[in-house]
């Protein structure tokens, strides 16, 4: 599965995950992560908006 940093103003890391792949874009998990908790949202990315994210630094692979 291919993690994502996003960038973010805040201190707080965030990830996305790819969960699945269609022809219309990605199913995703993204993590924010605070100090003492998590929270975690799962929904359906566009591959337009995905391409987007990776085009302007929004989003970065993160190296396995």
């Amino acid at each position: 599965m291919k993690q994502f940093a996003i960038k973010s103003a805040g201190s707080a890391a965030s990830v996305l995950e790819l969960l699945g792949e269609t022809e219309g874009g990605f199913y995703v998990r993204i993590v924010h992560r605070h100090e003492d908790w998590e929270d975690v949202k799962e929904d359906f990315m566009s591959r337009d908006l995905f391409d987007t994210c990776v085009r302007t630094g929004y989003i970065a692979e993160l190296s396995a």
